[in-house]
């Protein structure tokens, strides 16, 4: 398998850890979990290393064995990822990609992730002028009401977004979607023109893009997004704002190790 003969191809190299990566890589590209032996044809490896990797991964709960016999990645991975989320330096690695959008657009620029059904805000960077928004970071919000919120619902998979509509929808203006139907509709949307639009949504007079963010698995890990007063964001210039955060959220992507397509405005 090429992912593990690119893995094998490191200068400083522990087979067995090798091996151990090969199998959570694999994992995680097949939700429901897989047998033991998809796991020794389709990477190559002795059936014997591949019993003792996951005996070894389970008693320390990275990965669970279901009734069925299938394994899946276990809890334990997700807290070290919630744990690598947390300690997401934004300050070095996505700071510069903030500034030059909030220098680029004069709006302010959110960064957003996602976590069990609702956004965590992570980075906030005020635009220029005497508007400030009473957003903050740490604060966690429903999904339904904001644009970077409602750009990451509309790539999640179908468990995830269930979990966001169990949450209920937030009714903070005539304007916020809430129900299911109409939120589902509203995403369909969002994945045709590529980026979210919060018009007046969270708040009377407030207009807001947002862009989603996907890490190496192609998985969700947040949004970009821009806030600014709607005088100065006609409908009309959404073409023009929307490409220069869509860029942005596709450089942060690329960060985070994401190698497949991003979704191209229309």
């Amino acid at each position: 398998m090429k992912e593990l003969d690119d893995i094998l191809k490191t200068k400083y190299s522990v087979p067995a850890l090798e091996k151990t990566i090969a199998i959570l890589g694999y994992l995680s590209r097949h939700r429901g979990g897989l047998p033991m032996s998809d796991l020794v044809n389709a990477l190559k490896l002795p059936k014997t290393s591949v019993f003792s990797i996951l005996q070894t991964l389970e008693a320390h709960n990275y990965i669970q064995k279901d009734k069925k016999g299938l394994f899946r990645l276990g809890l334990k991975l997700y807290s070290l990822g919630m744990a690598s989320l947390r300690n997401l330096d934004t300050k070095d690695d996505f700071l510069p990609y903030l500034e030059q959008l909030r220098d680029d657009t004069h709006f302010t620029v959110h960064l957003v992730a996602y976590d069990k059904g609702e956004t965590v805000c992570i980075e906030k960077i005020e635009g220029p002028g005497m508007i400030r928004f009473l957003s903050y970071v740490g604060e966690r919000k429903l999904m339904n009401t904001s644009s970077g919120g409602k750009a990451i619902a509309a790539y999640l998979p179908e468990n995830d977004l269930r979990v966001i509509i169990a949450k209920g929808f937030n009714c903070l203006t005539p304007n916020s979607i809430t129900n299911e139907h109409a939120f589902r509709d509203h995403l369909a949307q969002i994945r045709e023109y590529g980026y979210a639009v919060d018009d007046e949504e969270g708040e009377i007079g407030i207009r807001c893009l947002g862009a989603p963010i996907f890490m190496e698995d192609g998985f969700i890990f947040g949004a970009v997004s821009l806030s600014t007063l709607k005088n100065n964001l006609p409908a009309q210039k959404f073409p023009e704002y929307s490409e220069k955060l869509m860029k942005v959220a596709e450089e942060l992507s690329r960060l985070l190790g994401y190698t497949g397509p991003y979704p191209k405005r229309r």
